[in-house]
């Protein structure tokens, strides 16, 4: 929203402020209250619940599943390990699941429509989707990885027969997503029957306890150190005729399959306060916007910040992406080069607007711990980078 100055403000119906009462009755229910009274099932991670929904939904193997080409890659694979034949609808850099893109790609083998909450923005047409879903006997499954604290009501997720949510990308926790079932026919056994796997989790907070004595940079210096100057952390140079891979890790391990949350997730997503993060990232969103507005190299893929939308990050469009992110890495920046990388199981034909998106966005952080100083100096950072 603008102001008469020009400037943005941030939205009057602040979601924290609606929320203050809920957290006041239920002080260390931390991120898990906004699930209270919802059918919820936590999983070791959104992969697993994704992969649990296919189950769910009784979608056999050969079904089709259609999917956004604009995607990450790692929450496709569950579908795909389900044998699930998905194909893509298109998506441009207005990021919208648009029935009237989605509704011509519908076939006999269609079985469900997967839609995706970019950026913690919520899709503006879920009625629509529901309403085609429902002409067509589909069913639907939102992903509110990237939207976690966003909505109305924060852990939004109740148009679709079901929904997933992911808490590492908000929360600095092992790991961790739920699964949330509406669907009022749906059966409600207990998906995640086993174990978190004890050899990841140890490994993740071994790797933690050295990230936390040594520091993240150190870390990526050291890493690098072991794989070579040719290659730099998240980025990938590869050859202009064929598709650079998703990381290895981003595939769906089928021995995760039906594991349930790790303990050392479950207890610390009590310990966070979600309407102080809900209000720290939405100021850090709104310090971006006036600090990158007209600055030349730039585009910002979401220009304002629609209401009751608390953002994962700040995502920008520019040339020479992957030189970008490695200069603002190479200052201790946590830049990423957001979504780079294709899945190799997918068919990518005709969807080059898709493709154009994920190969020039870089998401600047924005967290809660951050500071106006740190926003400021990542600004900085990145005018020194496109200059360059």
């Amino acid at each position: 929203m603008r102001n008469g100055t020009g400037k943005s403000t941030l939205y009057c119906g602040d979601p924290s402020m609606r929320l203050a009462n809920l957290f006041r009755r239920d002080p260390a229910g931390g991120y898990t209250a906004l699930f209270r009274d919802r059918s919820v099932f936590w999983s070791f991670n959104t992969r697993v619940a994704i992969r649990a929904a296919c189950d769910l939904l009784d979608l056999k193997p050969g079904d089709e599943v259609l999917a956004p080409a604009y995607n990450c890659g790692s929450e496709i694979d569950p579908l795909i390990d389900a044998g699930l034949s998905v194909r893509l609808y298109p998506v441009i850099d207005d990021l919208l699941a648009d029935p009237a893109r989605i509704e011509p790609l519908i076939t006999g083998q269609t079985r469900a429509i997967y839609v995706t909450h970019y950026f913690g923005v919520i899709q503006p047409a879920l009625t629509e989707l529901r309403a085609l879903c429902d002409r067509h006997g589909l069913r639907l499954i939102e992903d509110c990885a990237l939207s976690l604290l966003s909505g109305a009501s924060p852990a939004e997720g109740r148009i679709g027969d079901v929904s997933v949510f992911c808490f590492h990308k908000f929360v600095p926790v092992l790991e961790g997503g739920a699964l949330v079932v509406n669907a009022a026919d749906l059966a409600l056994a207990h998906p995640f029957s086993q174990s978190p796997p004890r050899k990841k989790v140890a490994k993740k907070l071994a790797r933690a306890g050295l990230a936390n004595v040594l520091g993240q940079q150190r870390i990526k210096g050291l890493k690098q150190a072991l794989r070579g100057p040719d290659q730099v952390d998240a980025v990938v140079n590869s050859d202009e005729d064929q598709l650079e891979d998703i990381p290895p890790h981003y595939y769906f391990d089928p021995g995760l399959r039906n594991a349930r949350m790790s303990v050392f997730a479950s207890r610390a997503l009590r310990a966070f306060s979600v309407s102080e993060a809900i209000s720290a990232r939405r100021a850090h969103w709104e310090r971006y916007r006036d600090l990158l507005d007209g600055m030349s190299g730039i585009r910002m893929l979401l220009p304002e910040l629609v209401p009751e939308t608390c953002p994962l990050n700040m995502p920008i469009l520019v040339a020479d992406r992957n030189r970008i992110v490695q200069q603002l890495q190479s200052l201790g920046i946590g830049a990423t080069p957001w979504w780079a990388g294709f899945n190799s199981n997918l068919d990518w034909t005709d969807q080059d607007q898709a493709m154009v998106i994920k190969n020039s966005v870089v998401a600047l952080p924005l967290h809660q711990s951050l500071s106006d100083a740190h926003v400021d100096y990542i600004v900085f950072a990145l005018k020194e980078a496109l200059a360059a």
